[in-house]
C-alpha cells in the first residue's frame, strides 16, 4: 500500500511538472549546482549515471528514485560580467563605456575574440531500482565567436574607437549549435576485497550506456569579410552547413566508472564520461549555403546560393564530412571525494578535465569544493565554489525534503572575474528508503 501510494504521487507530479517545465528550468540535478558541481561522489540513485555509475552499487543506494521532468540552462560568456551586462540594459552607452567594454573583451590582446557559449539539458524520465539506473533525455548547446574588429565595428560604426575610420575584417567569426536526444541504461556491481575487510571498505565499479539521435547541427563560418574605409565597400562573405533533417545522424556513448566508500564516512570516485562514443552522421541530410554581399554609397547587393550534400562538388563535399568529423561529444576525466564530519556536515571536492571533444560550451578544466549542512534534515542547506583556474563560480541552494518527496533549489554565478552566467535550478523527485542523500 505505501508503494502504491508512492507510485500514485509519483505520476500526480510527473503530470504537473510536464506541464511546468518550461517555466520552472528544473534540472536533473539542483543538489550538484547549488554544490558548484562538486557532487560526483556524492551522486545516488537517477542522479549517479550523470555523474559516475559506479555509485549506484554502493551501500548507501536508495531502494528505487525518480527524478521528475525537467530542464536547465546555462549560458556563459569570456568578458562580461553579470552585473555589467544588467547595468547596461535600457541605457544609452556612451564612447568611454563602449571603450571600457571593448577593453574587458580583448583583455590586452587585440586578437582575443569574445565568445558566447550555452548549454542545455532536459529529461523527460529518469529512475534507479537498486542497482540499475535508465532514462531518456536530451542535450543541446552552442558557441559563439565574434572577432575583435566586429566588435569595434558594431560598438562604433565604421569611425572606429578613435574616430578615424579604419579597414574592419569579419574573419574567424562563427558559430555553431546542435541538439541531440538518446536512451541510456545503467548498472554498477559492488565488491569488496578480502585483504581489506578489516577496513570496512566496499568498492563498486559502473557503466552508463547511451544510444540516441543527432536531431541538428549547423556551423556558420564568415569566409574573409572586410569592410573598407576608403573608399568606404563591403565585401561580405559567410557560409552556412546545416541539417534539414531531424535525424541527422546516431549517437552512441559509453561511460565507465569506480566508486570506494570506507565505513560510510568517505567516497572516492573516479569516471570517464564518454570513454567511448561515436557521431554517425547522415551527409546526405546536410546542405551549404554561400552568402555574398557587397555593399558601397550607391548600390547593395545580395546573393545566397544553397546546395544539397549531392549538388556540391568534391572538394566541398569533403570539407563538410571534415566539420562534421570535427564534432565530437565531448570526452572527460573526473575525480572525486566526499568526507562526512558528522550526521550534519559533509564536505566535498570534485576535479573535472577534459580530454577530447568538440560539442561542449562549459569549462575545459574544473575544480570544485562544496558543503552541506543538515541542522535540521528536512532542510539541506549547500554552498559551493569553483574554478577553472581564470574565473570563479560561486553557488548554494537548499532543499525541501518531505518524506520521499524531495524539491531541491539552487542559484548561483559562473565566471566571475572572466565573463559571467548567472544560472538557476530546481528540481524535484521521489526517493525510497536507503539513500544517505
Amino acid at each position: 500500500m505505501r508503494l502504491y501510494r508512492i507510485v500514485t504521487i509519483a505520476c500526480a507530479l510527473l503530470a504537473c511538472a510536464a506541464r511546468e517545465a518550461g517555466a520552472q528550468s528544473p534540472a536533473p540535478s539542483a543538489r550538484g549546482l547549488a554544490l558548484a558541481n562538486s557532487y560526483m561522489a556524492r551522486a545516488r540513485g537517477y542522479e549517479a549515471p550523470f555523474w559516475n555509475p559506479a555509485n549506484l552499487g554502493l551501500p548507501d543506494r536508495p531502494s528505487f528514485s525518480i527524478g521528475l521532468p525537467g530542464a536547465s540552462a546555462y549560458v556563459n560568456n569570456n568578458s562580461l560580467s553579470y552585473g555589467q551586462i544588467a547595468d547596461l540594459y535600457g541605457e544609452y552607452i556612451d564612447d568611454a563605456t563602449k571603450s571600457e567594454l571593448l577593453a574587458d573583451i580583448r583583455q590586452d590582446d587585440p586578437d582575443r575574440m569574445f565568445e558566447l557559449s550555452f548549454d542545455i539539458g532536459a529529461h523527460a524520465v529518469a529512475a534507479s531500482i537498486g542497482r540499475f539506473a535508465f532514462g531518456v533525455g536530451a542535450v543541446g548547446g552552442g558557441e559563439l565567436e565574434v572577432s575583435p574588429d566586429a566588435l569595434e565595428l558594431l560598438l562604433f560604426g565604421n569611425v572606429g574607437e578613435d574616430g578615424s575610420g579604419g579597414d574592419f575584417t569579419l574573419e574567424g567569426s562563427q558559430a555553431q549549435a546542435w541538439a541531440m536526444s538518446s536512451a541510456f541504461v545503467s548498472y554498477a556491481q559492488p565488491f569488496t576485497i578480502p585483504a581489506l575487510d578489516w577496513l570496512d571498505t566496499q568498492f563498486s565499479v559502473g557503466a552508463t550506456v547511451r544510444y540516441g539521435v543527432a536531431h541538428g547541427f549547423v556551423q556558420l563560418n564568415d569566409r574573409g569579410s572586410l569592410l573598407t574605409a576608403d573608399p568606404l565597400v563591403l565585401d561580405a562573405e559567410a557560409e552556412v552547413m546545416a541539417s534539414t533533417d531531424a535525424d541527422a545522424g546516431r549517437v552512441w556513448s559509453l561511460d565507465l566508472g569506480a566508486a570506494m566508500d570506507y565505513d560510510s564516512l568517505l567516497t572516492l570516485g573516479i569516471s570517464l564520461q564518454n570513454a567511448f562514443a561515436g557521431i554517425s552522421w547522415n551527409e546526405e541530410d546536410f546542405e551549404l549555403t554561400s552568402y555574398t554581399v557587397t555593399a558601397d554609397f550607391d548600390s547593395t547587393s545580395l546573393t545566397d546560393t544553397t546546395r544539397t550534400f549531392h549538388e556540391l562538388g568534391a572538394e566541398e563535399q569533403q570539407r563538410v564530412m571534415d566539420r562534421l568529423d570535427e564534432a565530437e561529444v565531448p570526452r572527460r576525466l573526473r575525480l572525486a571525494a566526499v568526507y562526512r564530519l558528522s550526521r550534519n556536515l559533509s564536505l566535498s571536492a570534485d576535479y573535472t578535465e577534459l580530454i577530447g571533444g568538440t560539442l561542449r560550451a562549459s569549462w575545459d578544466r574544473t575544480f570544485a569544493v562544496g558543503g552541506e549542512l543538515r541542522l535540521i534534515p528536512a532542510l539541506p542547506l549547500r554552498a559551493g565554489l569553483a574554478t577553472d583556474f581564470s574565473q570563479l563560480a560561486y553557488t548554494g541552494g537548499l532543499g525541501i525534503h518531505s518524506g520521499p518527496v524531495h524539491t531541491d533549489f539552487a542559484i548561483g554565478r559562473w565566471g566571475v572575474a572572466g565573463g559571467d552566467g548567472l544560472v538557476t535550478a530546481l528540481s524535484i523527485s521521489i526517493w525510497g528508503t536507503g539513500s544517505g542523500y
